[in-house]
């Protein structure tokens, strides 16, 4: 079997996580490491046994065994390094969102298409059995068309702090960084309709005068988001997304069809349980169905087996980036809308 041969570019905290899924599976060595910060560096050579450590990723990127880099730099600043690689040949993985703005994620997109590379966001509740499962439900005709989606990403106290909450690193907070699961779902669900008009809502209001951590008053990003999408085909949607709240939850995740609705609640992407919901009817009675029972995976195997799988045997990305980019889209739609006093505005999706 062939070894893919890979480069991390930034090994902070998520980087982690990749790094031991990549150790298990069979074909996979990473074998350089490029980071800013020493301790870093030292960390991936004395955990992972990289040897090959720079503090240039663009001499990182001369390497000519490297077929592929994994891309966990902060959520702002994925875009320079992931079109580097992707210009210098190399395909790429690149923790999620694919940018906290949507100017770099364009480019991301554009240099993917020029370069003929695969661009794969890590977006792992794709890989999660109740989406999948839900997927299939939807995919199968159950919910007929559907007309009107609420997503949800909340915690009550889980700002990240750090460089988090920083704009020079994360470029934006709560909505890139856990709203991206809940809009990513629904809009793979709903099989990606275009949006063409968001107003929206956003605020750090909670993180600057809370009681219970001083430090997260310097928080400079949103930590509270909702939007209002409308799509191409007549679709509406609901998002709403916080690291902080008052309330133990902002709802849940449903999916409104012409024949049947969908409630989903998994990882992230909040329910009142994890699972899902079909609410039907038969011969004119309700009739509602639940799928509780679901495998335990690593989802972060499965997908770092994907994009291992896709650049061995030379396939398109597990996950389109271009549908990915819809996400980027409606999160720049609320921030700009925020802005603006909250009125609807007119937004496009990039073409290529």
């Amino acid at each position: 079997m062939k070894t893919v041969k890979l480069g991390l570019i930034g090994a902070g905290g998520i980087s982690q996580a990749h790094c031991r899924t990549m150790a298990s599976i069979e074909g996979a060595e990473i074998i350089a490491v490029s980071d800013l910060v020493q301790a870093n560096l030292d960390r991936a050579k004395e955990n992972w046994g990289i040897s090959e450590t720079f503090n240039d990723y663009n001499e990182m990127l001369e390497m000519d065994e490297l077929e592929a880099v994994l891309v966990c730099t902060p959520t702002g600043i994925h875009g320079a390094p992931t079109v580097a690689a992707l210009r210098a040949g190399k395909h790429v993985l690149c923790e999620k969102p694919m940018e906290a703005k949507l100017g770099p994620a364009t480019e991301m997109v554009r240099a993917a298409h020029e370069n003929g590379k695969i661009l794969m966001v890590a977006l792992k509740l794709r890989y999660s059995p109740q989406v999948i499962k839900a997927k299939e439900i939807v995919d199968a005709g159950t919910l007929g068309d559907i007309y009107y989606v609420e997503t949800v990403a909340d915690r009550r106290r889980g700002n990240p702090g750090g460089s988090f909450i920083r704009k020079a690193t994360a470029g934006l907070g709560a909505a890139a960084d856990i709203g991206i699961y809940a809009l990513d779902t629904a809009l793979y669900l709903m099989g990606h309709p275009k949006p063409i008009a968001v107003s929206g809502i956003a605020s750090n209001e909670l993180s600057l005068n809370n009681t219970w951590n001083p430090a997260l008053k310097e928080t400079e990003v949103e930590d509270f988001a909702v939007g209002w999408v409308l799509f191409d085909n007549g679709a509406r949607m609901v998002f709403k997304t916080c690291w902080e709240m008052n309330m133990d939850s902002l709802g849940g995740t449903i999916f409104l069809g012409k024949q049947a609705g969908l409630r989903l609640g998994v990882g992230e992407v909040r329910g009142p349980q994890e699972g899902v919901t079909v609410y039907g009817d038969e011969g004119g009675r309700i009739k509602d169905e639940t799928f509780t029972e679901f495998e335990s995976v690593d989802v972060f195997q499965r997908e770092d087996q994907a994009f291992i799988d896709a650049v061995r045997e030379g396939k398109p990305s597990p996950i389109d980036p271009d549908g990915v980019l819809l996400t980027n889209v409606i999160i720049q739609g609320v921030i700009d809308s925020s802005e603006a006093g909250g009125r609807e505005i007119e937004v496009s999706v990039p073409t290529f």
